[in-house]
């Protein structure tokens, strides 16, 4: 088996797609049992999200967890202790990351119990895993996006495949 070195992380700054790796899915699971570890006696779900966790799409090589979890603020102090960065709150959630040196690896989202944005990150995978015709077009837009940005367009990348994900969620409960 390939070292989770090999086929992850992404420099800090920078903004590349590389093809699925199916080691990514043993990384996540192995994560999630520090994770498990970390947060003993805590209610918490776990899911690994993002294009990573989507068999045969392209992906920035950073693993993406979302997890719920009703006392958030212990959570993200033993996520923490593991060598997660708390990056703070953004959009009703904490934003956690975890990097060797300025290289990311890991992007965890941290949700409060019952938020609807939790279900919504799983209900795009489970959309993009059922459907070989939307995870092309999810492709093609995250493969013009990062030709069209380049490095300096990171921030920008994820704001700009909102519509598409919107539409997508959108379109799966018709």
């Amino acid at each position: 088996m390939t070292s989770g070195k090999d086929i992850l992380g992404l420099k800090q700054g920078t903004l590349s797609l590389m093809d699925h790796a199916p080691q990514w899915a043993d990384l996540y699971r192995r994560e999630a049992m520090e994770i498990a570890q970390a947060v003993a006696g805590v209610p918490y779900a776990l899911e690994h999200i993002g294009s990573t966790s989507v068999p045969g799409l392209a992906a920035k090589p950073i693993l993406d967890i979302a997890m719920q979890a009703r006392h958030s603020e212990q959570v993200a102090r033993a996520l923490v202790q593991l060598g997660y960065l708390d990056r703070g709150e953004r959009s009703g959630r904490l934003f956690i990351r975890l990097r060797a040196g300025d290289v990311r690896t890991h992007n965890l989202h941290l949700y409060p119990c019952g938020d609807a944005a939790f279900a919504e990150q799983v209900a795009f995978r489970d959309a993009l895993r059922a459907d070989p015709d939307l995870r092309e077009r999810y492709s093609e837009l995250k493969h013009t996006l990062v030709r069209a940005l380049g490095d300096g367009g990171r921030a920008d990348y994820a704001d700009r495949k909102t519509q598409f994900v919107t539409a997508a969620l959108r379109a799966n409960q018709s």
